[in-house]
């Protein structure tokens, strides 16, 4: 309905008006000889001989007549006169149709003044000079009967196309603040019905680009290809697309024929603008686990650097996705709570189609768990400090009626440079230890769980203590007390078994050490340290036994 009215409002318009009279103009000139009656006045004012009349008398004089009374006053027609005539009919039509416009009515009527007076005198210059009779009288009927009619066709246009540009500006605007509000698919819908301009397409290309950092690369590319289809050559928007399409033709491609949403953020495609979760630039991968990668990422609005964990839907069935998204959120909202110069700081969550993110300080260092071979152990004074550090963390961690749950080397980062600390996974860990994987394997460390964990009983801050006395052995040793070939020989192990000596693997190891770690992971909890402070002022009255040994 809407193209029929299209064709309806361009067929039955003032320019087409303009046409048909152009057309009357030609084939029916000689037949109505009021169309002529420019060329009569100039006749009657100029050539007319005595005995004809007065000019009235000629503008009424039948076209036989008026014929005869141009050969009498000796004035033929050149052979070329009516095709000039016409020419200059069609000319003036087009002038009308398609300059008037453009000039506006202001610009256009001096112009059609001009053009008029320049017609009159070139055939008052034919008729005494050439004794020749040209009829241009016609072309200047049109030139000024059209100008009129166009008067009436070009307010409106004025208004028209003001109101279609204010609706673009508005439109384009609308299609800004969408994009910065995140919704791109919603810009573009706005800017679907806005004719090509700087302005659209530059809002275009932004969108594309913000798609791409979104690692939605198939709507990228449908982007780039309707900025191509409006202009050719725009920006760099080629290049992109070739670098986006050669993902799928690598192999990037895995579901539905789309990209592979879960694989590695960083592409090594300079023309592809780096993915973002949430407002953080990915940089490069710098870990994986269970759950999903960890990043390397920027806050370009301070310049901050951060560590990126996710947690990838995809790895958990749709039943456990929507508790285990609330877990996730509830856990990274206590997590961002604790500020302690040993704990890595939560400073945003947020959410994407495909996965969850945590964005946390970058703790620079290698993970304990690089000390733990024998040959590569760190001094015991240097093991007993971190420990305690670490000890310290947790009972303020405790206090904050927050868990870890997963403490292991692997877990607390240290920079040898400085000696600073850092604990991970706040927050995170309580998810791994009651969620399963596709395999159905426990998510976790087996190795450094406490009896009750194993078990699904109630777990508390004593917890912590028995994973880090574990630590504590592996660490002063290289390896831990209780080993097994399976999952289900290593829990009974940790459930039944004695564990074994740590002065097997480590026979220098002084008495109190040994005391010290028996006590942290022994298996009933009430029989551990009262705390993880408890536990830290035991290890720091170690440290000063053995330092006065030594100085003895």
């Amino acid at each position: 309905m809407n193209s029929l009215a299209f064709v309806v409002s361009r067929l039955f318009s003032l320019r087409l008006l303009i046409v048909v009279l152009a057309l009357a103009f030609v084939f029916m000139g000689e037949a109505i000889p009021m169309l002529g009656w420019l060329d009569r006045i100039l006749f009657g004012s100029l050539g007319n001989p005595s005995g004809i009349g007065d000019t009235g008398a000629v503008m009424n004089m039948p076209p036989g007549d008026f014929a005869q009374a141009l050969e009498t006053r000796g004035l033929s027609e050149p052979l070329w006169s009516d095709v000039a005539t016409r020419s200059g009919i069609m000319g003036a039509a087009l002038f009308l149709v398609l300059a008037v416009p453009r000039m506006g009515a202001g610009v256009a009527l001096p112009v059609i003044l001009l053009l008029a007076g320049s017609l009159v005198v070139l055939q008052a210059a034919f008729m005494f000079y050439q004794s020749a009779w040209l009829p241009l009288g016609e072309v200047v009927t049109l030139l000024v009967t059209g100008y009129i009619i166009m008067l009436f066709w070009l307010q409106p246009r004025r208004d028209i196309v003001s109101l279609s540009q204010n609706v673009q500006a508005a439109r384009t605007r609308l299609g800004k603040l969408l994009l910065q509000q995140g919704q791109p698919d919603e810009a573009l819908e706005v800017l679907s019905e806005c004719p090509p301009s700087e302005d659209t397409l530059g809002l275009q290309y932004d969108i594309a680009i913000q798609q791409e950092r979104k690692r939605q690369y198939d709507k990228a590319c449908a982007t780039y290809r309707q900025i191509l289809e409006q202009k050719r050559k725009y920006r760099d928007t080629d290049k992109r697309l070739a670098a986006l399409e050669s993902l799928n033709t690598e192999g990037a491609a895995a579901v539905a024929g789309g990209f592979d949403s879960t694989r590695t953020l960083v592409l090594p495609e300079q023309s592809v603008s780096r993915p973002t979760l949430g407002r953080y630039e990915i940089e490069r991968e710098i870990g994986r686990g269970a759950m999903g990668v960890v990043y390397l990422g920027t806050d370009p609005k301070i310049a901050r650097t951060v560590a990126i964990k996710t947690l990838s839907y995809q790895a958990f069935d749709d039943s456990e996705l929507r508790d285990l998204k609330s877990r996730f959120f509830r856990e990274a909202e206590a997590a961002g709570r604790l500020s302690h110069p040993a704990i890595v700081t939560v400073y945003d969550v947020g959410e994407e189609a495909d996965l969850a993110f945590i964005a946390m300080d970058y703790a620079r260092g290698r993970p304990l768990s690089d000390f733990c071979k024998p040959g590569r152990l760190l001094p015991l004074a240097t093991v007993l400090d971190i420990v305690a550090r670490v000890a310290d963390a947790l009972d303020y961690a405790h206090r904050q009626k927050i868990i870890h749950r997963d403490i292991k080397p692997g877990n607390i980062i240290f920079n040898p440079d400085n000696g600073e600390i850092k604990i991970t996974d706040f927050g995170i860990a309580k998810i791994s230890d009651d969620s399963r994987t596709r395999t159905g394997n426990v998510m976790g460390s087996p190795l450094y769980m406490s009896p009750e964990q194993l078990k699904g009983q109630k777990v508390t801050g004593a917890s912590d203590t028995y994973s880090l006395g574990i630590t504590l052995y592996k660490l002063v040793s290289g390896e831990t007390p209780y080993q097994g070939d399976t999952l289900a020989n290593l829990t009974y192990q940790i459930l039944n078994k004695r564990p074994r000596s740590v002065r097997e693997f480590n026979p220098e190891l002084p008495n109190g050490i040994v005391r010290l770690i028996n006590k942290a992971i022994q298996r009933e909890p009430d029989k551990r340290f009262s705390s993880a402070a408890t536990m830290a002022e035991a290890l720091r009255r170690q440290v000063s036994r053995e330092a006065k040994e030594e100085a003895s």
